[in-house]
C-alpha cells in the first residue's frame, strides 16, 4: 500500500484486543457477588473509567459501607483470583497482524490501564520491534478514556490521523467527541453489550479478530476520514 489519504497512527488496546480481556468478566462477577445488580446500566456506567472512578461507582452499585479505595482493593484481589482461573493469552494470530500493520504508513501504537512493565513489556514485548521505536505503549488510566491524551498529548497528531481500536464503547463514544477513527473489537461474549453500545454511537466497523483487523478495512477507515464520513452527521 503506498500510502493513506489521512491516516497516520494506528492505536491498538491492548487488553481485549492483543491480549485477553480479563476486565469485564470479573467487573461483572465480583458486582453480583456482592448484592449489585449488573445489567446494561450497570455496564454502561462503570466501564472505561479510572479504576478509582470505577470502584467509587461499584462501592454505590452494591451498596458497600466502605471507603471506595478499600473496593478497588477488593476488585485487584477478584482480578487476581480470576486469572489464576484463566491465565492471560496473547491473541491468536497477534504477530501476523501486527507484521501486517508494521508495513502500513502509519506509526503503530499499542496502549493500556496499566503500566508498561505490567501489561505490555510482560506480555507483548517480543512485538516491540514491530511497533512506533518512539511510543510502542501509552499507559492512558489516568487518563481514560484516553483518545485525546494519546492523540494530542503523547503523539502531537490531529484526530481524524488516527484511529483506534478497542473492545470498550467509552472509547467509541470519545473517539466520535473528537472526531477520531474508531474500529469495534467486541472480543468474547461478554463484549455482547459493549457491541450494542459501540452501534448505538455510530460505530460501523467490527473485527471480532485479529484477522479481520486488515490493511483494507484501515483503507476504508482513510477514506472515510479523509471525506469526513466515518462517523454519522
Amino acid at each position: 500500500m503506498s500510502g493513506f489519504a489521512k491516516l497516520r497512527v494506528v492505536a491498538l488496546d491492548c487488553d481485549g484486543v492483543l491480549i485477553d480481556d480479563t476486565y469485564l468478566a470479573m467487573i461483572a462477577r465480583f458486582v453480583t457477588e456482592h448484592g449489585g445488580k449488573y445489567d446494561a446500566a450497570a455496564e454502561w456506567d462503570v466501564i472505561g473509567l479510572r479504576d478509582i472512578v470505577v470502584a467509587e461507582k461499584i462501592t454505590r452499585l452494591c451498596g458497600l459501607d466502605q471507603p471506595a479505595e478499600e473496593t478497588l482493593r477488593q476488585l485487584w484481589a477478584a482480578r487476581q483470583d480470576y486469572l489464576a482461573e484463566h491465565p492471560i493469552r496473547v491473541a491468536a494470530g497477534a504477530r501476523d497482524c501486527l507484521e501486517a500493520l508494521a508495513k502500513l504508513p502509519v506509526r503503530l501504537v499499542c496502549y493500556g490501564g496499566r503500566t508498561r512493565e505490567h501489561t505490555f513489556d510482560h506480555h507483548l514485548g517480543d512485538f516491540a520491534d514491530l511497533l512506533d521505536p518512539e511510543v510502542p505503549y501509552v499507559s492512558i488510566n489516568e487518563h481514560r478514556p484516553g483518545v485525546g491524551h494519546i492523540t494530542r498529548t503523547v503523539l502531537g497528531v490531529d484526530f481524524d490521523e488516527i484511529v483506534f481500536v478497542d473492545d470498550v464503547s467509552r472509547v467509541a463514544e470519545d473517539a466520535r467527541a473528537h472526531g477520531a477513527g474508531f474500529v469495534g473489537f467486541p472480543s468474547s461474549p461478554a463484549h455482547a453489550r459493549q457491541r450494542e453500545f459501540m452501534a448505538s454511537f455510530g460505530v460501523r466497523h467490527f473485527a471480532t479478530s485479529l484477522a479481520g483487523l486488515t490493511p483494507e478495512l484501515l483503507a476504508t477507515v482513510d477514506g472515510e476520514l479523509a471525506a469526513s464520513t466515518h462517523w454519522p452527521r
